[in-house]
């Protein structure tokens, strides 16, 4: 009932919606027009005109005149009579066509007049021809200039795109023109009927691209750069923009952590800074100017409790946001210095646009079908398996042929420990079982996803707004997993006068989760998922008393379903804001002042109640954690652009800016309440042991930057950056750092010596650059730390408090460098119709900030130092395509491809390797044996593993140490000695490295359809070249030790293991980890992925008239999200398998509607 409402609500408001726009879009229906303007441009006072009235304006932007000043003053006339009077004394003229005012050149208006009054006075033979003119994608275009060539014989085309010519020679030529397309000569031919498809100019590439600190035509971009527009992203069910981003950009990898409601995701630029473990690869995220806080859920005091993770972008609502850039190489990233090394993305939000109010809403809804992933056996199968695995572990407990060389006589004349063998059900008790207890099923549920968003974007020439409001309500397919947004984003822009201007961006938003017990912990702190897969079916979820029972085999291990009485609560209030104002003294010089602040309040409430098993153990468990983090900024920055002939453009910027983080926190905790209805609202009231901890930080930033842009006859372009940062989070002797970056791009395609290629090829453009940037996220600071805690007892025994040191202080503690290479090309062909775009990048990292061990009689073993270097390289493709451009029917396609690899290039100089490790390794390397084969019954073990047992795993014997005369290894050098060959003995020597855990290739392709009224679009997305063990195999399926030891549940593939009676050649027995030469990479399998991430159906309901006069449109859709993966793995999913029994990644399917009025 309480969803019902929820629902009702939301009509009722939308009803007051349509109510509130109709009355809005009546006042400008046939209204008379009341403008004073002085001294503006004429194409701002034509927008107040369509503003204020019901007609609309049709022009081509190269139109002259357009942008001179002119007044105008009038009151209640119609908007034919203003447009009159503000045109008058103009080359301008116009033309009505219903409620659109077709505005163009008076000479073509004048051919079109002489065109009516020319008689046929030559004797050539002459018709009447007709057509309609559109684009490349079928819309029709208006105001095209259709001359009958060699004669002032003209029109222009209609609202319609059509034309209608007189007495035109059948042998003539007609020429059609309009700005920005190419000119198309057509022969008539004796044709009544000419219909025409303009195509764009070749030259005109004038995108504009967001970079740091400014915007720079894509044309005239000189570093790397992947810029993404929201408009065809399918952001329906999706709480954050990230998880549509996938496949989107070349050289950003994302992969979701956890599948949880609001989940968290790695997201990497370049595979990340190449950066040590010590500091943060997480690219700096920019939202309208402002760097964000990276904030998760604040941890808890009762370890048992592990909230999962959630995304960086979740407090921001998709549907806000306009486009993303992502900054890449270090020409791009160098403006940001010291947070760039790991790449920056910068979000745009949508802005109001001078006109009338557009009103938006929108709604979707869609559920989550759970499937029981989790194939665990049922009551009755479990207990023919506990029978025969535990029959299975007594005979290789008792070295019972041919686990050993005893008879089965023997082992039960004389059993280990004097234990013998008992059945653990008879056939009887099977069969007599009932269902058993499905734990999975319990836990489990069907998820749904809500969300409302409400948007108003308007405003007049000096104010303009962008208002939008959201709600996001996702219920997980595992209970009690639930996380919820209330946001809302206010952006204003206001022009006070010619000089100033000045804007507001505001992001107020709440995240609240419900929280159920996650993590890769095991046994007693099993997971509320875990701790389903493994508990018996044998015992009941409540019992007769209403008692949760447990595990008599594993009486530590809570009762699954007692876990969802656990309460665990999330909240964060989050407050984005900054206010920027605009100063142009003069033509071409702009200061921008920008005062910024990211405010973020976040707390976490626990109760372990007394009906779980820790819980009443402790007499009920509270935490209360609470954090506050602060971020303020304030940045000062000047361009000025100037050209010298019109041969040499310059645009020069320099600036400074300002940042201080604050943080707090504390943590609040108890035990041994009265009663479980305390929760944390009365942690005093706990007669157990009290938890008071706090902590705190502040850390400032200064920087210094600046940028030169300098374009040689718009072909040949130079970046230069410098900036400098200092940092308080390091000590005297490096507090500062210097980053530089050079880029250079050629535009080829405007040589002369290219001419041959102008009509197929639009740009062709090189691109060099190198520069470096920093990283100081070192997660604390370069200075010493103390704590306080119990010391030593005095004469009367009473604990004293003394002081310790936490860390030691290192002085010459500097900042990490990244240097970066980056080579790239740039090429589109046919109208645009064919984009590409290649880079090479090779980024090496020096200075890396890591532990350096201390010698044993310090009282700290370890200091923060400089230690090493790496080096990443990798390359990235990005395709873009017009494959179909007719009126009806479209179809675009984006393909992206990228690869990196992270190495080393220095050591630590006490760096100690085992004899399998080489100094040029891959940073996130694994190293294994070679498994190859499994022992048979009968088989004689090898040399080098004499004691194996059958069904255990074959190690190869691949090398051996080089020995001395007493049979030590022999050391050169520092490092053992290796012969290559094969010594008889399994141990470090057979282990190699087996390649890197880092992700190979990864691809997007993205195709968008549209025909008629209908779209249709889906998204493929996938990583290649990955080898992982399915982690909820290895604990529940590679062996049944578990279900005869301790009564676990398992997975039903556990059934195929090797088995005295059931050889195998693929699965080794349940014993293959009880070998000290271990399984070596036996379990490793393919893990590469294609996922279908979405697909998307949307229908644009037809407006009639009366319609019209309160909607724009009308659009319902229908989306799906993970229909399916395309994988090799086995396991449960590629991509979200981090832990044992992970949270499910589920399909989603959505309807909606969105409406705009």
């Amino acid at each position: 009932m309480k969803t019902l409402r929820s629902c009702s609500i939301s009509w009722t408001n939308l009803r007051f919606i349509v109510f509130l726009a109709f009355i809005i879009c009546s006042q400008f229906l046939n209204a008379q027009v009341n403008v004073k303007i002085d001294n503006q441009p004429i194409r701002s006072i034509l927008k107040t005109i369509e503003k204020n009235s019901d007609f609309t304006f049709f022009f081509n932007e190269g139109l002259p005149e357009l942008d001179k000043n002119a007044s105008l003053d009038v009151s209640d006339v119609t908007a034919e009579i203003a447009v009159k009077q503000l045109l008058q004394g103009t080359n301008i003229a116009y033309a009505i066509e219903g409620k659109t005012i077709i505005l163009t050149a008076k000479e073509k208006l004048e051919s079109t007049r002489a065109s009516s009054t020319t008689s046929s006075r030559q004797s050539v033979q002459r018709s009447n021809v007709t057509g309609i003119v559109t684009d490349e994608t079928g819309e029709p275009l208006i105001g095209v200039s259709v001359v009958v060539k060699g004669t002032t014989t003209g029109v222009i085309t209609n609202i319609d795109g059509r034309y209608s010519l007189n007495n035109v020679p059948v042998s003539g030529t007609l020429v059609f023109s309009y700005v920005g397309m190419k000119q198309m000569e057509v022969s008539v031919e004796s044709r009544s009927r000419i219909d025409v498809i303009m195509s764009m100019e070749s030259k005109i590439i004038d995108e504009l691209v967001v970079i740091g600190y400014g915007t720079v035509k894509k044309r005239d971009l000189t570093g790397s750069v992947s810029s993404v527009k929201t408009d065809n992203i399918n952001m329906n069910s999706t709480i954050s923009i990230g998880q549509a981003l996938k496949g989107k950009a070349a050289g950003l990898t994302i992969v979701q952590n956890s599948a949880q409601p609001g989940g968290g995701l790695d997201i990497l630029v370049r595979g990340g800074s190449g950066g040590s473990a010590y500091t943060d690869d997480t690219p700096l995220y920019v939202v309208d100017g402002v760097p964000i806080s990276t904030l998760d859920q604040p941890g808890s005091n009762n370890e048992r409790l592990d909230a999962g993770t959630q995304g960086v972008l979740n407090f921001i609502n998709p549907n806000d946001i306009a486009s993303i850039e992502v900054l890449k190489d270090a020409s791009a990233t160098a403006i940001y210095g010291a947070r760039a090394a790991a790449g920056v993305i910068l979000i745009t939000t949508k802005r109001g646009e001078t006109g009338k109010p557009v009103v938006n809403y929108s709604t979707s809804l869609a559920i989550q079908k759970h499937s029981n992933i989790f194939d665990v056996f049922k009551l009755k199968e479990w207990m023919e398996e506990r029978n025969t695995s535990t029959w299975d572990f007594w005979m290789f407990e008792n070295d019972v042929y041919p686990y050993g060389n005893r008879t089965l006589e023997q082992a039960m004349a004389s059993p280990r420990n004097g234990v013998a063998y008992k059945l653990p059900y008879s056939d009887t008790q099977i069969a007599e079982a009932g269902e058993g207890t499905d734990w999975v099923d319990l836990v489990t549920r069907d998820g749904s996803i809500q969300q409302h968003s409400l948007g108003i974007q308007g405003g007049t020439e000096f104010t303009k707004y962008m208002v939008s409001l959201n709600y996001y309500d996702h219920k997980g397919i595992i209970k009690n997993s639930e996380v919820k947004r209330y946001s809302g984003r206010i952006n204003l822009d206001q022009t006070i006068n010619d000089i100033f201007k000045t804007g507001v961006n505001l992001t107020l938003s709440r995240m609240d989760n419900d929280n159920t017990p996650l993590g890769e912990e095991q046994y007693e702190k099993s997971g509320l998922i875990r701790a389903a897969v493994q508990m018996g079916p044998h015992i009941q979820a409540v019992d007769e008393n209403s008692n949760y029972p447990i595990n008599p085999l594993l009486p530590t291990q809570p009762n699954p379903y007692s876990l969802l009485t656990v309460t665990d609560k999330g909240k964060m209030d989050r407050l984005l804001a900054n206010v920027f104002l605009l100063i142009e003294p003069i033509e071409n010089l702009t200061f921008r002042l920008n005062v910024g602040t990211d405010l973020a309040y976040q707390k976490r409430s626990t109760y372990m109640p007394k009906t779980t098993l820790h819980g009443n153990l402790a007499g009920g468990l509270a935490s209360l954690n609470q954090t506050s983090n602060q971020s303020y900024l304030a940045d000062i920055n000047g361009t000025y652009t100037f050209d010298i002939a019109d041969i040499h453009k310059f645009t020069v910027m320099a600036g400074a800016s300002a940042e201080k983080m604050l943080g707090d926190g504390h943590n609040l905790g108890n035990n041994q309440f009265l009663t479980d209805g305390f929760k944390w609202y009365n942690l005093q009231s706990g007669e157990g042991t009290k938890v008071v901890g706090s902590w705190g930080y502040e850390n400032e930033f200064r920087s210094f930057f600046s940028r030169l842009n300098y374009s040689l006859l718009d072909r040949y372009l130079f970046t230069v950056t410098f900036r400098a940062d200092g940092a308080s989070v390091f000590a005297k002797n490096h507090k500062w750092a210097y980053f530089p970056s050079v880029a250079f791009a050629w535009n080829m395609v405007d040589e002369s010596f290219m001419e041959f290629a102008k009509p197929s090829l639009d740009l062709l453009k090189l691109r060099l650059s190198y520069g470096q940037t920093g990283n100081s996220s070192i997660g604390s600071n370069a200075f010493a730390a103390y704590y306080a805690a119990s010391a030593w007892n005095d004469f009367n025994k009473n604990p004293l408090t003394g002081v310790f040191n936490a860390r030691l202080e290192n002085p010459n503690l500097k900042w990490e460098t990244t240097s970066v290479y980056n080579a790239g090309i740039d090429v589109s062909f046919f109208n645009r119709k064919i984009n590409v775009v290649l880079d090479y990048f090779r980024r090496v990292t020096s200075d890396l900030l890591d532990m350096k061990a201390l010698n044993s009689y310090h009282d700290i073993s370890f200091v923060m130092d400089n230690i090493g270097k790496m080096q990443g390289s990798g390359i990235e493709f990005t395709l873009n395509t017009k494959n179909i451009t007719r009126r009806n029917f479209t179809w675009q396609t984006d393909f992206t491809f990228s690869q990196f690899i992270n190495k080393w290039l220095e050591r630590a100089p006490d760096w100690k390797p085992t004899v399998y490790q080489n100094v040029d390794d891959p940073t996130a390397a694994y190293y294994s044996r070679i498994a190859i084969g499994i022992l048979q019954t009968g088989e004689t073990p090898p040399a080098s593993q004499p004691d194996l047992k059958p069904g255990q795993l074959i190690i190869e014997d691949i090398n051996g140490y080089k020995r001395d005369l007493n049979g030590d290894p022999v050391v050169e050098n520092g490092r053992f000695v290796l012969t290559g060959e094969p010594d008889g003995i399994i141990d470090d020597a057979d282990t190699k490295l087996m390649g890197t855990l880092d992700p190979g290739p990864v691809v997007g392709l993205n195709n968008r359809f549209t025909f008629g009224n209908f779209d249709f679009s889906f998204d493929i997305n996938g990583m290649f070249k990955r080898r992982m063990m399915d982690p909820t195999y290895m604990a529940y399926g590679a062996s049944a030790d578990g279900i005869a030891q301790y009564g676990y549940n398992g997975l039903r593939i556990v059934k195929n293991r090797w088995m005295p009676d059931k050889p195998s050649t693929t699965i080794p027995s349940s014993f293959y980890g009880w070998s000290r030469y271990g399984y070596g990479d036996w379990f490793y399998q393919d893990a590469w992925y294609l996922r279908l991430q979405s697909i998307s159906l949307g229908y644009n309901l037809p407006i009639g008239n009366n319609l019209r006069k309160v909607f724009s449109s009308i659009r319902f859709f229908a989306d799906a999200n993970n229909l399916f993966v395309l994988t090799p793995y086995t396991g449960l999913d590629p991509e979200t398998d981090s832990y044992a029994a992970a949270y499910p990644n589920a399909r989603t399917y959505t309807i909606g509607i969105d409406v705009k009025f």
